[in-house]
């Protein structure tokens, strides 16, 4: 997985580069992360927090943003919005699945005489 990280108006410190980057690899096991772009924002409105992920994946891409007053709590949110999208997806798919199958019609067995 490549990570990108832009910043704008903030610089990061290496403990929270890490922590973006573990907490980006932890989603790994439920979906395949070919690229990572997160982008981090420090505004002057409240909350002045925002917090961006676009997660490049075989299929549709997951995006995500979430804002807060400090900038773990704005990238507890993001991850865990992400974490609602990928369980989305794959019960999306699951019930996709389920419908087509159930959806078939069994072959009629015409009566022997």
């Amino acid at each position: 997985m490549k990570l990108t990280l832009r910043q704008r108006h903030h610089e990061l410190s290496p403990e929270m580069t890490a922590l973006i980057e573990t907490e980006i690899q932890a989603l790994e096991p439920g979906l395949r992360i070919d690229e990572a772009k997160v982008s981090i924002e420090r505004r002057e409105a409240s909350p002045p927090f925002r917090i961006s992920a676009h997660l490049v994946t075989p299929g549709p891409d997951v995006c995500a943003e979430a804002s807060d007053h400090t900038l773990r709590a704005a990238l507890a949110k993001l991850i865990r919005r992400v974490r609602e999208k990928i369980t989305h997806r794959a019960a999306k798919g699951g019930r996709r699945r389920r419908s087509h199958v159930s959806g078939r019609i069994a072959p009629q067995l015409s009566p022997a005489h």
